[in-house]
């Protein structure tokens, strides 16, 4: 049997698979991305990883990225690695309900880690043996037997004795429920203390209150508007800290329940049939509808904005402009790619030269050099702050390193991230070339 090489391998690093069992073929990563959001549920993993970081139980599996020294492909792992990379830069999302998703568990939590723990095969049909005995149910014993629900019921009764599990599963599976109905927004979601919630939930006396049979998950034999309106008052009362906080004792909390049922809150009506809560995928969007931006990245043909006319006096920095400014970015997202970092890397090299700055190799060096000439000039910090992320965080979008990837053909952007990418430098952009000679 071969030799089976381990290795971390720094997320950058490793790209999802477009020909994944998973999906039918796709053609770049950020189209995967959106796939894997929408049927796949992502979001959930991602929440879970933020909080407890990934799972030690299982690896990745990767194979070299062809002509590309030291990236590869993840042939076993993409949910877990989508999860990673929308953790890391939630602006790889494809959506803004998405991105302030993923921007929230991001600010939350810091557990998800920049490596990953992976299998090295020399190709795809190397790792084909193990993804079948994974993937592919028991196979007379051959393959992973999944537990019946007498043994998940074991396993999650000793979890309980012995402190293991997740104790929390219960109020996260609330939370995710209140937020897709719409019962509270994302923002109270990642306000509201989960552990609090588990205190609560604990109590059989609440948990009827609720409407809930059981502290596992939100099975319940109630009507679906009484567990609504109960759930909706109990989370705004924990958001707001009204009778609903750590400091209670199991005495406060079954005044609290009481006092819900004295309130006409608590559910009211039980049949004989149990059906189990889950957060739908079809929630309307609550409130008014925002007005479209006329320059909207998503729909602009072009990674340059019309209104964005600066003279320029170098000849090739002119041409890379002028080419960036009537390339199509959806029809030549490649090209489109490679002049946008062509621009950056031959603005900045000038920018560097006729102010006498001198720096160690290195386009991130060099940016976060131009920074600082900014702030020296008074510049205010705030304002060059996606400057000191390009310098300094070679996980973003922004990122030398990104954008390298993406001219090497590994990740190429669709036209709304690139046009998003022009936007959030766009400011920076402009003092960058207004200071040229």
């Amino acid at each position: 049997m071969a030799t089976i090489k381990t290795q971390e391998i720094d997320i950058s690093k490793v790209y999802l698979d477009t020909s994944n069992p998973r999906h039918d073929p796709i053609d770049t990563e950020p189209e995967v991305i959106g796939h894997l959001l929408a049927h796949e549920r992502v979001r959930e993993l991602a929440r879970s990883i933020a909080q407890l970081g990934t799972s030690p139980l299982e690896r990745f599996a990767v194979f070299p990225y062809p002509d590309l020294k030291g990236v590869f492909i993840s042939v076993e792992g993409n949910r877990r690695l989508c999860a990673l990379k929308l953790l890391h830069d939630p602006d790889k999302a494809p959506t803004e309900k998405h991105r302030k998703y993923f921007r929230e568990l991001n600010k939350k939590w810091s557990a998800a880690p920049d490596v990953i723990d992976a299998v090295i095969f020399k190709d795809r049909a190397a790792a084909a043996p193990w993804l079948s005995i994974r993937h592919e149910g028991e196979q007379n014993g051959v393959g992973t037997r999944a537990w019946n629900a007498r043994s998940k019921e074991r396993h999650n009764r000793k979890g309980a004795r012995m402190g293991g599990g997740n104790p929390n599963a219960q109020a996260a599976l609330l939370l995710e429920y209140a937020v897709d109905r719409g019962l509270i927004t994302s923002e109270q979601q990642d306000a509201i203390s989960i552990t609090t919630l588990t205190r609560f939930l604990s109590n059989p006396i609440m948990r009827d209150v609720l409407g809930f049979d059981t502290a596992r998950d939100l099975t319940t034999r109630a009507p679906q508007e009484e567990v609504d309106r109960a759930a909706k008052r109990f989370l705004k009362d924990a958001y707001a800290g009204s009778g609903v906080t750590s400091r209670t004792s199991k005495l406060d909390r079954v005044a609290y329940a009481e006092r819900l049922r004295k309130d006409g809150i608590a559910v009211a009506t039980k049949g004989t049939v149990a059906r189990l809560l889950v957060a739908g995928r079809t929630s309307a969007t609550k409130g008014q509808s925002r007005a479209r931006h006329s320059r909207s990245p998503d729909t602009r043909p072009n990674v340059v904005p019309v209104d964005f006319v600066y003279p320029i006096k170098d000849k090739i920095l002119k041409r890379i402009y002028d080419e960036l400014r009537s390339i199509d970015s959806h029809a030549h997202s490649f090209a489109a790619t490679y002049l946008f970092r062509a621009f950056i890397e031959q603005a900045v090299t000038i920018y560097c030269r006729q102010k006498g700055i001198t720096h160690a190799p290195g386009l991130h060096i060099a940016i976060g050099k131009v920074a600082d000439a900014f702030v020296a000039q008074g510049v205010r910090e705030h304002q060059v702050k996606n400057l000191r992320v390009m310098a300094s965080e070679k996980h973003s979008r922004l990122s030398p390193d990104t954008l390298g990837a993406s001219i090497h053909g590994s990740d190429i952007p669709t036209r709304a991230e690139l046009n998003r990418r022009w936007d959030a430098l766009e400011e920076n952009f402009k003092m960058l070339v207004s200071a040229l000679n």
